[in-house]
Order: C-alpha cells, then sequence, then structure tokens
C-alpha cells in the first residue's frame, strides 16, 4: 500500500490551527490569569480532538489487520489514560479544598458567641488541607513525571531520514502517532501545571526543530509558539509569588488561588471585627469556592469523557481489526 501523505498533511494541519487558537488564548492571558479552568478545557478539548482524529485516520490509511500499528496505538492509549488518572487525582483533590472553604463561609454566616473561634479553626483547617494538597500534588508530579510527559523524545533522535521513517511508517501512522504525542505531552504539561504542581521543564520544546521536517512548518511554529507562550507566563506567575512571599510551585490554577486568597482575607476580616466584614467575607469565600467546585467538575467530566473515548476508538480498532491480518 502506498503511503497517504495528503491525509497525514491534513490532519497535521488540524492540529496546528488547534495549537494556533490556543497560543491566541495564551497570548490574551497576563501570569496572574495563568491557569483558567477555561484553558484546562481547551487543553483537553484538543487532546480529546487530536485523538479522535487518530482514530479516523486508520481506514483512510489502508492499515493491515492488526500488528505492530495497532501495538504501538494501544500502547500510546495506556500510557495517555495512565497520565490522565494523575491528573483527575489532581483535579480532585482541588475540588476538596472547595468544600473546606464552603465550611468557612458557614462558619462566617453562623454569628453568636464562639463564631470568631469557629471562623479561625475552619480557615486552619483550609490552610493545613492546602498545604497538604501541594506536598500531595508535588510528590505525585515527582514520581510521575515522565508518565505525565508521556516520555516524549525517542521516536525523533536525530537521524537524517527519521522524517521519511516516521511518514512510512504504517502508512504513514507512526508519524501521525508522534505528532499526536507531541501535542498531547505540551498539553498534559500545561494542564499538570494547572491541578498538580508547576515543575519547569528545561526539555519543553526541545524537540520543536526537528517537527519541520517531520510534520510540516505550520505544526512545528504552532507547538514551538504555544509552548514557549505557556512556559513564559507559568514562569513569570512562580516568580510572582515568589515575590510576594509565597513558595512558587503548587496548582497554578487560577480558581484554586483565588479561593485560597478568599480564605486568607477572610481571617482577617474577621479578626477586625463587625458583622459587616464578616458578611462580606463570607459571600467572597462562598463566591470563590463555588466557582472552583464547577471548575473543577468540569475538568473531571471532560477527562472522564476522554476516558470513554478512548476507550470506545481502543473498541472500534479492535473489531475493525478482528476479522483482519497480518502487520507491518
Amino acid at each position: 500500500m502506498k503511503p497517504s501523505p495528503s491525509t497525514a498533511a491534513a490532519f497535521y494541519a488540524t492540529l496546528a490551527r488547534g495549537l494556533d487558537e490556543l497560543d491566541r488564548s495564551l497570548a490574551s492571558a497576563s501570569a496572574e490569569q495563568f491557569v483558567t479552568v477555561a484553558s484546562l478545557r481547551a487543553a483537553l478539548a484538543l487532546i480529546r480532538g487530536a485523538h479522535a482524529g487518530m482514530a479516523r485516520l486508520v481506514a483512510s490509511l489502508h492499515l493491515p489487520g492488526g500488528g505492530a500499528w495497532l501495538d504501538e496505538y494501544m500502547d500510546e492509549t495506556s500510557r495517555l489514560c495512565d497520565a490522565l488518572r494523575s491528573l483527575r487525582l489532581g483535579a480532585s483533590s482541588l475540588e476538596g479544598f472547595s468544600d473546606s472553604a464552603s465550611r468557612l463561609s458557614s462558619a462566617l454566616r453562623a454569628g453568636g458567641a464562639g463564631a470568631a473561634a469557629a471562623v479561625v479553626r475552619a480557615a486552619a483547617a483550609c490552610r493545613r488541607e492546602a498545604v497538604a494538597i501541594g506536598e500531595e500534588n508535588r510528590v505525585l508530579v515527582e514520581a510521575r513525571h515522565d508518565a505525565l510527559a508521556l516520555r516524549l523524545g525517542s521516536e525523533l533522535g536525530s537521524s537524517p531520514d527519521v522524517a521519511a521513517k516516521l511518514a512510512a511508517g504504517f502508512n504513514g501512522f507512526r508519524g501521525v502517532l508522534c505528532a499526536t504525542r507531541m501535542v498531547a505531552s505540551f498539553l498534559l504539561t500545561l494542564l499538570s501545571w494547572g491541578v498538580l504542581h508547576y515543575r519547569p521543564d528545561s526539555a519543553a520544546g526541545a524537540c520543536a526543530g526537528a517537527t519541520a521536517d517531520c510534520f510540516g512548518a505550520a505544526f512545528a511554529s504552532a507547538l514551538a509558539r504555544a509552548q514557549q507562550r505557556a512556559a513564559a507566563l507559568a514562569a513569570a506567575r512562580a516568580a510572582a509569588e515568589v515575590a510576594n512571599g509565597g513558595g512558587g510551585g503548587g496548582a497554578m490554577m487560577q480558581e484554586f488561588r483565588r479561593a485560597r486568597a478568599a480564605v486568607e482575607q477572610a481571617k482577617d476580616a474577621v479578626e477586625r471585627g463587625g458583622d459587616a466584614a464578616a458578611a462580606a467575607a463570607a459571600a467572597e469565600v462562598t463566591l470563590r469556592a463555588d466557582a472552583l467546585r464547577s471548575g473543577c467538575e468540569d475538568v473531571i467530566a471532560m477527562i472522564d469523557d476522554l476516558f470513554d473515548e478512548v476507550a470506545e476508538g481502543r473498541k472500534k480498532l479492535l473489531d475493525l481489526c478482528s476479522g483482519g491480518a497480518g502487520g507491518n
């Protein structure tokens, strides 16, 4: 069978457009606004679209029924699901913080004798939980860093004929698989910064120079721009936190940071005294806790949908191959 370069090229062009859209979204954000639920949704949607498009390509590339290409696809989707499980744990932890913040809001509204002490206890519980979440997620990122990054880079190497090998491998499917992994690796890093822990990665974008020969200039430049933009925003955000007396690192999700700030401000408001201050603090904590809960629910739901779609895609390819034979 002959390769289908035009089909693969269309796939790379679609990925490039998605990366350009994400880059434009990041370009409109300040370091303070990085990372938001909206950008996490966009990252998950792009991963979802890439894997759905990759699964659809199988029929057009005239691949044999089963064989090595299917093994590589199954391995790749298994690695993706492994990474997504870690991200789901992180998002669930942040959602749990919203429940603690809601209990603080209830204490602020309760009033009466002992109200101030109850608020201090609730705020302290929120603070302890935030510290615990940060430490647990830091350990998770350090232990699972390779899995979260999909062990990127092994395919590109430095061989002068690597582009030809990728383009020809399994009628172009190996190149499509590699491009999908590169995009997913970058997006999983972005998601990890949002819901787990910021960990700067000096290897980010290291493969960008090789991608033009393999996947076209549009894809290469779109991936490099988005990587560089995200890395710059993350570094600026981390530096600002350190400058403001924070320790840096931690989950960068804006909704989580705002909920934590509202908790700290609530404690200060109660110490200043007055029903009006307590009521205002309760309203702010409720607002931020609700936004965090809603955002985490959205992220978790999208991850669950992606799990389902990957499982369905795997089943369809297995069904497609069940009557075929041969390998590549």
